[in-house]
């Protein structure tokens, strides 16, 4: 049966150091503009699934809807999180990015702020075309914070309440395991890295995993194959 592969976050942020330092070699900084477009797909893909789940559910496309369908579980202690600002615009933080953590520990930070750049944004627009996040420093990016803010969003005592409500009426239902994240990290590289790279790809895709499969285990690679044979468009 081989070991028990256990994806966390460390593996997702490390999946996108590989194949950007891959792609980078292969196509110079061409080749990081194409992991940024796979980034992008990456994050709208993820945003269309919230979206369509949520009006599957009968739910309005806002910021309520958008913070509570999130599918990312992430391990957080106290202090993680905090709120900077709730009016005239919520502004949202992150004070311990694990993330970054992974990249920093593997020299893949070149390679993290490309992450950091596009994928919450992305994310967003995945959900809904009318709704702008930006994120206005990240911890990937060198900054002491990541913060987001919700343009033409305000967090009132109300707004608060309703997501609370939301949150506890949708409990885990809709939160994937990293196994799926990195599964639909690899398949996004497979759909854009290899359209963008062309011939290219086939050697990009082969260093990636090499490098993936000496830090963990070629066992690990076998499993994240695997998992990116799903249908990620599925809901």
């Amino acid at each position: 049966m081989g070991e028990n592969i256990l994806f966390d976050v460390e593996k997702h942020a490390v999946l996108t150091g590989v194949f950007g330092r891959a792609a980078e070699r292969a196509a110079g900084e061409y080749g990081l503009k194409a992991l940024a477009a796979a980034i992008v797909s990456y994050g709208r893909q993820r945003g269309d699934r919230m979206r369509r789940r949520a009006l599957r559910d009968g739910r309005e496309r806002n910021y309520e809807t958008y913070l509570a369908y999130g599918e990312l579980s992430i391990p957080s202690e106290p202090g993680d999180y905090s709120v900077r600002s709730r009016r005239p615009v919520y502004v949202n933080c992150c004070h311990c990015c694990l993330w970054a953590l992974a990249w920093k520990k593997f020299g893949m930070e070149r390679y993290g702020k490309v992450y950091c750049d596009y994928v919450d944004f992305s994310l967003v627009q995945g959900f809904s075309a009318d709704m702008v996040m930006l994120v206005e420093t990240a911890i990937g990016r060198g900054d002491e914070v990541c913060a987001f803010v919700n343009v033409g969003y305000q967090m009132t005592d109300e707004a608060e309440r309703r997501l609370a409500g939301l949150r506890a009426d949708l409990g885990d239902r809709y939160k994937r395991d990293f196994g799926y994240h990195c599964g639909h990290l690899l398949n996004s590289f497979d759909r854009i890295l290899g359209a963008v790279l062309g011939a290219d790809y086939g050697k990009v895709r082969e260093e990636a995993l090499l490098e993936f499969a000496q830090i963990y285990s070629e066992e690990a690679v076998n499993a994240l194959e695997r998992e990116a044979q799903r249908d990620f468009d599925e809901i």
